[in-house]
């Protein structure tokens, strides 16, 4: 924090563009290694804070002893979880919520010892099975006594990858014969898209939590009056194209804000107010590429910057790609939408080589967690869908003895891209409910498997 991002400052120059005047100014200015504020042992987490002892988190807050998440908030002791709160003990789960011991489950709530359910609320002790409320002891839907189902769990999650992988299967077949409300909502008013909760007059917006007039946002919370914007949450109010947003008014054309108001075009602003063009300021107002000017003369050449990029058709548009920190596939994009080496440079987009770990051979994995060896920790294994070479280190073999699952055979990018797999794209489509034909607008694609249901039609056959 003891160097000054305004001894970079230079004067706008009209007879250049605006972008490639940002570019210059984008390489020379100290950008954050990892935006990973109060973390504690816990160095290779990023866009995160309060992490301890935890691995690999990306986008998550306040979690403990976790590894390889997407945005799980208030976990402990949780693996290969994505959009968790308040969850523990759990592994491969994803939108779920004070969940405890579960393995395998989706988008389910106060669930506790469950294992490959999905929709599931204030459930306890069930196993391949939908659409359950305060259940106990089910298997594919059907109703077990205590000891029928303990001695059927046992046999079935007995720490053997293989019967783990038979039963993933066996739910992925399952899943398309449920049935499903059209979306995931809650408490929501006059809203389209999926995965709103607690909001009002959104339209095309999917993972947003208390918003209200907003449109074309992924991952919002309690924001107002936002358009086409991402990551965004903690009251930010009137952001349009925006990029990573907390606690912030009027940010247009930008990455990375946090409290702050009125900036346009610029990154990794802290506590900053009327920037133009700027990057790496905190607590400055009056800025334009860095250089700090008066409200007037601010006010004067803003106005006419804007003009000049209207000339130059620059005026309304996010950064071109080029001048984004990241490859193609060293982004998010290569996730949600996945493209060839030869697609992505086609669309000018850069492309990084992936840097293998030195490997000799391909480690045999065990089949049962209880013959993995300490070993393992010093071996490189490979992933035997993608090839690529990953490490198991101490504290995840301890979770896994722990909670007797049997060492994982992919990649963890390969692992996260298989649970995003098992979500809906961000897109609506026109459908008729399959119960009364009343017009829906759903993430279900119409020649998807599963029945779908307006909700007054799905809290009848699943209530």
């Amino acid at each position: 924090d003891k160097w000054d991002p305004l001894s970079y400052g230079r004067d706008y120059d009209f007879n250049r563009p605006f972008f490639e005047q940002y570019a210059d100014l984008q390489k020379v200015v100290p950008r954050m290694s990892l935006n990973n504020v109060h973390a504690e042992n816990s160095d290779y987490c990023n866009m995160c804070v309060g992490n301890k002892n935890s691995y690999l988190i990306f986008g998550g807050d306040n979690n403990e002893d976790s590894m390889y998440g997407a945005l799980p908030m208030f976990c402990k002791d949780c693996v290969d979880c994505d959009w968790t709160n308040y969850c523990e003990l759990c592994y491969e789960c994803t939108l779920c919520e004070h969940c405890y011991n579960c393995q395998f489950t989706y988008y389910s709530k106060d669930c506790y010892d469950c294992n490959f359910v999905e929709d599931c609320i204030g459930c306890r002790d069930c196993l391949l099975s939908f659409n359950l409320k305060n259940q106990s002891y089910y298997i594919e839907n059907k109703p077990y006594t205590k000891e029928e189902f303990l001695k059927k769990k046992n046999e079935l999650l007995n720490g053997s990858h293989q019967n783990q992988q038979a039963l993933l299967g066996k739910f992925l077949e399952l899943r398309k014969n449920r049935i499903v409300k059209y979306a995931h909502q809650l408490n929501t008013e006059n809203s389209f898209g999926d995965y709103i909760f607690n909001s009002k007059n959104c339209t095309n917006c999917y993972e947003m939590f208390n918003g209200e007039d907003c449109h074309e946002i992924i991952v919002g919370i309690k924001l107002k009056d936002c358009f086409n914007s991402d990551y965004l949450g903690h009251k930010s109010v009137g952001s349009y194209n925006m990029i990573s947003g907390f606690t912030s008014y009027n940010v247009k054309f930008s990455y990375f804000v946090s409290d702050s108001s009125d900036i346009t075009y610029c990154e990794f602003i802290i506590a900053g107010e009327n920037l133009f063009g700027c990057t790496g300021i905190r607590h400055k107002e009056y800025c334009i590429l860095n250089k700090q000017y008066s409200k007037e003369e601010f006010t004067k050449l803003r106005e006419k910057i804007i003009e000049h990029m209207k000339s130059t058709g620059e005026w309304g548009r996010f950064f071109p790609k080029d001048l984004s920190a990241f490859s193609y596939n060293g982004s998010t994009s290569v996730f949600l939408y996945p493209r060839k080496k030869e697609e992505a440079l086609a669309e000018g987009f850069r492309w990084h080589e992936d840097s293998q770990l030195p490997t000799t051979q391909t480690y045999q994995i065990p089949n049962s967690i209880q013959d993995v060896t300490d070993s393992i920790t010093n071996e490189v294994l490979v992933c035997e869908v993608t090839g690529r070479n990953f490490r198991i280190i101490p504290q995840e073999l301890k979770f896994y003895r722990k909670q007797n699952i049997p060492i994982p055979h992919h990649h963890p990018d390969q692992r996260y891209y298989d649970r995003l797999a098992l979500r809906n794209p961000f897109m609506l489509f026109d459908r008729l409910c399959q119960s009364c034909g009343k017009n829906i607008k759903t993430t279900y694609d119409p020649n998807r498997p599963e029945t779908v249901y307006c909700e007054k039609c799905y809290l009848e056959a699943v209530y």
